[in-house]
């Protein structure tokens, strides 16, 4: 087959970039390729349109063994139920219904976790399930080292259990932006903790180096790559100093990403971060093998047509598969909005079961090794987070940075680019800002009286200041727009947009669709009507749709008299080349490909009240 391909193939002649970049300037017809066709990470990486083996980056996989082909990562459930009893029953669901390890979220008021106090509300959460068998991780913030005694008292019997400590008191510092007491004594505190559990456990882990709160904060893949590497240097060197070894020290910590719906930077990041592992643990002059822990994304996720997380949950799931995770957590597409029902915690573990069985993603070692454009999209990452941790490196490390305010800053940069992009729809959200449907599909969620639940948190105050910085505070994309529909909602009539026509449906038909689509966004419904037709408007909000040709022939005149008729807040779809005539004919704005259609809407909104 190969021979019959090569001999069809060389009755052609030999094709060239050159050649085919004639080509490409023949139909952009004088526009610039860059701006057309190649776009930027938030790193500022260029992603062209088609890679050659002439400019592809150097190549850097395989980066993945082979791994198991039924279970190519542990599928990981989170745990965070306020009730230990419930949170029971739904760890021991998620075990026999294909789960292979528990992600314990802990928190005393019960709000972002099992409602915990002591031991025997853990043993109660993890009651039935074998430690030995499905290993169990913590998320406990500044609790962790509360909450990884607790694990280790239960887990005694069980001394191969491969726990997962999972200390973090960086992120949960980097996140609020306070720390009860020194952050320094924290991470003394863990450091000492985890190293009194090496003994009874061979195989647990005790620290997990993740860049998840840069992510979702809304900074670069390579801010938050270098955040991890970092966070896993301070581990580290918090370990050696406790008492371990430095490459035992290395082999007790677990890395960490977030991982989102845009895939194919999702399985360049992964593949970046074991690269960049395998720099630093070279580096420090010891040998380990990268442990990556994967959790889906918040940011991305949203409150509007929220079925559609489904979607984005599958392509993360996808990136963490193909990108090589050794675990998996996928959250409930519900979550933006509540505490999920069993049916909503079925679809993450089923999501990442059809990706293993009926995709077979474990099949292949590394799939995105040999890919041009992955292999440099991973160099390139990688690049990127290397110098993102080296200037951490030079303010001091990753806690002076945080307390300089440096880092924060650099992320905010990021994330206000983010919400233009969001905001202009140059970044499109299917079901928010595309396609947005202004009936609600409501979900079942799990509505439980937290408060019952709460309990004494036990004390985490560490003698000292209290350490500061500037917070890094989660943000999910479609907020802006969430709080737009918020406001359609509660205005005491739905808001209702007027589509006054120019020309006959062919003309204006493509300016109606888009018009119609943008509104929607806001959560305003429209009504079409023609200009000519109008003497009396029952919709304080119009917008004028035509050709260009339309506009400049009878644009002005729709305008004043769509004013007259009493319409309050006046748009034109386009961008004419009359725009200042209409604006002096009484048009107020212009709703266009690129605008900030935020603000547009806050306007439209504010008319409509």
């Amino acid at each position: 087959m190969t021979q019959t391909a090569d001999r069809l193939a060389n009755e052609f002649p030999p094709v060239t970039r050159q050649d085919w970049l004639a080509l490409v300037e023949g139909v952009l017809k004088g526009q610039s390729f860059d701006r057309r066709l190649v776009r930027a990470t938030a790193d500022g990486i260029p992603v062209q349109p088609l890679y050659t083996a002439d400019n592809a980056g150097p190549a850097v996989g395989p980066l993945i063994g082979a791994r198991d082909i039924d279970r190519p990562w542990d599928l990981r459930a989170a745990i965070a139920h306020p009730s230990p009893t419930e949170a029971a029953r739904q760890a021991l669901q998620d075990l026999e219904n294909g789960a292979a390890s528990l992600l314990v979220r802990i928190d005393p008021t019960g709000v972002r976790g099992v409602a915990m106090a002591d031991r025997s509300d853990l043993a109660a959460t993890l009651s039935g399930v074998l430690l030995d068998l499905a290993p169990v991780a913590l998320d406990a913030g500044f609790l962790g080292p509360h909450a990884a005694d607790w694990l280790g008292e239960l887990g005694k019997r069980s001394p191969q259990a491969p726990l997962a400590f999972h200390m973090d008191p960086l992120s949960a510092f980097a996140e609020t932006g306070t720390s009860p007491g020194p952050i320094e004594s924290h991470m003394i505190l863990a450091a000492e903790t985890g190293v009194r559990w090496t003994a009874p456990y061979a195989r647990a882990s005790l620290f997990l180096a993740t860049g998840r709160v840069v992510h979702e904060a809304g900074g670069s893949e390579g801010q938050e790559l270098g955040f991890a590497l970092a966070a896993t240097v301070a581990y580290a060197k918090a370990l050696v100093r406790a008492g371990l070894p430095v490459s035992e020290a290395f082999q007790r910590i677990v890395l960490g990403v977030s991982v989102d719906a845009t895939y194919f930077n999702g399985i360049a990041k992964l593949r970046a971060l074991r690269l960049l592992w395998g720099k630093l643990t070279t580096a420090c002059g010891v040998t380990a093998t990268a442990r990556i822990e994967a959790r889906s994304s918040a940011r991305m996720l949203s409150t509007l047509d929220p079925w559609v997380n489904l979607l984005r949950l599958t392509a993360a799931g996808f990136a963490a598969g193909v990108g090589g995770a050794d675990a998996v957590v996928l959250a409930p597409f519900t979550e933006p909005l509540g505490r999920p029902t069993d049916f909503a915690r079925r679809q993450a573990r089923n999501t990442q079961l059809v990706l293993m069985e009926e995709a077979n993603l474990g099949r292949v070692a590394d799939p995105a090794a040999g890919a041009w454009y992955l292999e440099t999209l991973t160099d390139q990452m990688a690049r990127a987070g290397w110098a993102a941790f080296q200037a951490i490196e030079a303010t001091g490390g990753i806690i002076p940075a945080l307390q300089q305010g440096q880092l924060q800053k650099s992320v905010a940069e990021v994330r206000q680019q983010r919400q233009q992009d969001t905001a202009t729809r140059k970044t499109g959200l299917i079901g928010v800002t595309e396609f947005p449907i202004l009936t609600d599909a409501p979900v079942e969620l799990d509505g439980v009286d937290v408060s019952a639940f709460a309990r004494p948190s036990p004390r985490v105050q560490l003698p000292g200041p209290a350490g500061r910085a500037e917070p890094l505070p989660p943000w999910r994309a479609a907020e802006a727009f969430e709080d737009l529909r918020d406001r359609a909602r509660t205005q005491s009539t739905p808001p209702v947009a007027l589509l006054a026509t120019l020309g006959t449906p062919r003309d204006h038909a493509a300016r109606v669709g888009f018009s119609q689509n943008a509104l929607a966004a806001g959560g305003l419904s429209v009504a079409v009507q023609p200009a000519a037709a109008i003497t009396t408007a029952e919709q304080p909000v119009a917008v004028l749709c035509g050709t260009d040709e339309a506009y400049v022939a009878e644009g002005e005149a729709a305008a004043r008299a769509l004013k007259a008729a009493g319409v309050r807040r006046l748009l034109v779809a386009g961008r004419p080349s009359n725009q200042d005539a209409l604006r002096a004919s009484g048009v107020d704005g212009f709703i266009y490909a690129g605008a900030d259609l935020v603000q547009i809407l806050a306007q439209c909104l504010e008319a409509c009240a």
